[in-house]
């Protein structure tokens, strides 16, 4: 049998070859701009940085320099409540307004377990709820009631944990009533004791509205004047929110010390 060469067209070997060159080239110029691309980015400008609000100020609580925000003329151009005016741009949200951070105002404290925080930013609207405090005994010492930033009620509790004092007040802020009890919870009737409303003195010989005219009397006359005291001590007797002239001083405690039944003592603090 014959042997036959299989012998390709020149036409096909001249198409492969120009495919193989086509290849070629566009590698060659994907190449070419893949480098161009870079050097370009290389030689950008960097991006300029970020402009301080006028007025703003660094610190905590979310301030100009720590998460961008900070209001055109500083601190001093927020509102504060009750002004109707609208809060200015960058102000926080949920609600709130910034403190103001005048070097000239004293700054507003917050206290937690007894340590004092610095407080940043307020509240937009009016407080309403309780603010209690507590002796060190951890019993009750007070309690301020509000409403819609207005306060409607005090009271407060001895360290035995009766009450001592409850007033109510009016809108507009006047008292409209208040109640007094002793440490054994006797309620102290100011309009019954009316000596606890006069006007006393302590250190003047003479007078007739000396507070020290009690010493050598009886200790009932004392109750029967002032009411039962706001607290007892033992023998002594404590009268707070009294009204006596000490020199010129005005005094508004008064304590009646008392054995076997009669004033052997009076003394007096602010």
């Amino acid at each position: 049998m014959t042997r036959r060469a299989f012998i390709r067209p020149i036409s096909s070997r001249r198409s492969t070859g120009i495919r193989i060159i086509k290849c070629f080239m566009l590698m060659i110029a994907a190449t070419l701009l893949l480098a161009f691309g870079c050097s370009k980015d290389e030689h950008l400008p960097a991006p300029a940085p970020a402009k301080p609000s006028p007025g703003g100020s660094s610190g905590p609580g979310g301030m100009s320099g720590e998460g961008g925000e900070g209001g055109e003329g500083g601190m001093g151009a927020i509102p504060q409540p009750g002004s109707g005016g609208t809060l200015p741009a960058g102000q926080p949200a949920g609600g709130t307004q910034r403190v103001s951070e005048d070097p000239q105002t004293p700054p507003v404290l917050a206290e937690m377990s007894g340590v004092f925080y610095e407080v940043y930013e307020i509240a937009k609207k009016p407080y309403t709820g309780k603010v209690v405090e507590y002796h060190a005994t951890n019993v009750e010492k007070s309690e301020k009631v509000y409403k819609d930033g207005r306060l409607e009620q005090f009271t407060e509790w001895h360290e035995n944990a009766q009450k001592s004092r409850e007033v109510i007040y009016a809108a507009d802020g006047k008292i409209t009533t208040e109640k007094r009890w002793n440490e054994k919870g006797e309620e102290i009737n100011s309009n019954k004791a009316k000596a606890r409303g006069m006007q006393w003195t302590f250190g003047v010989t003479g007078n007739k509205m000396s507070i020290e005219q009690y010493r050598g009397l009886a200790g009932d006359l004392v109750r029967r004047g002032f009411g039962p005291p706001d607290e007892e001590n033992g023998g002594v007797w404590v009268y707070r929110n009294m009204k006596v002239l000490s020199g010129t001083q005005q005094m508004s405690t008064v304590r009646f010390t008392v054995s076997g039944g009669r004033v052997v003592s009076v003394g007096v603090e602010p």
